[in-house]
């Protein structure tokens, strides 16, 4: 085995690895809960020593968030590869949707319930949602420079590009919230329908029966 060979064959070996703790992690998410399972119940059902578990993860929360950056890669190619003449927000809607649905269907190592567990830590665990926020500004900030060149306008004289990542975001915890409420249908297609309702517009007219004060 030539030294070349050598160096691939151990770094495919981290990989496992890393997957494999990382899908440890998650089952054990999914049965105890995310405060009740320690470091050391993950390295045990993958038996390895704690130490080998900071070599790869600073914290359970890194763990849960480990996929973010590829997710993050994923969806600036995807919005990239939309038409030129796409409108903006339609772009994006396409974009997040296509990178939700491969995250259900084995990106990155999720499957469907792997993606909701993913999903529920995020939006409700304080720790996680703490430590989510605080690594999306930077990716953040490079989805709006994305969308201003799509829009050929200037993000520090043009709110719109702003703006259109802040629905981003609120469509993603709309669908969240919609999704825990009825779960028969995928994320995926929850949010395919609240960024439908978004490109119509939000501004819905008002029941002309309607007397503020009167209870019903």
């Amino acid at each position: 085995m030539t030294d070349k060979e050598e160096v691939g064959r151990r770094e495919r070996k981290k990989l496992m690895l890393r997957e494999a703790l990382i899908t440890a992690a998650y089952e054990l998410f999914a049965m105890k809960g995310f405060d009740e399972t320690r470091v050391e119940d993950i390295t045990e059902q993958v038996d390895v020593s704690t130490r080998t578990f900071f070599r790869y993860f600073a914290s359970k929360e890194d763990v849960v968030l480990d996929y973010q950056e590829a997710e993050h890669q994923d969806f600036m190619a995807a919005l990239s590869r939309r038409p030129a003449d796409e409108p903006a927000l339609s772009a994006v809607h396409h974009a997040a949707v296509e990178v939700v649905r491969g995250c259900e269907n084995g990106s990155y190592g999720f499957n469907a319930d792997r993606f909701m567990t993913l999903q529920e830590l995020l939006r409700s665990h304080p720790l996680v949602r703490a430590k989510n926020l605080q690594n999306c500004i930077d990716r953040r900030d490079s989805i709006v420079e994305l969308i201003a060149r799509r829009m050929g306008t200037d993000p520090l004289q043009d709110i719109r590009p702003n703006v259109l990542v802040w629905a981003l975001d609120y469509a993603h915890i709309a669908a969240h919230d919609l999704w825990k409420k009825n779960s028969a249908l995928p994320y995926s297609d929850v949010l395919d329908e609240i960024f439908q309702v978004i490109e119509q517009g939000l501004n819905f007219p008002a029941c002309t029966e309607y007397a503020p004060g009167l209870q019903q």
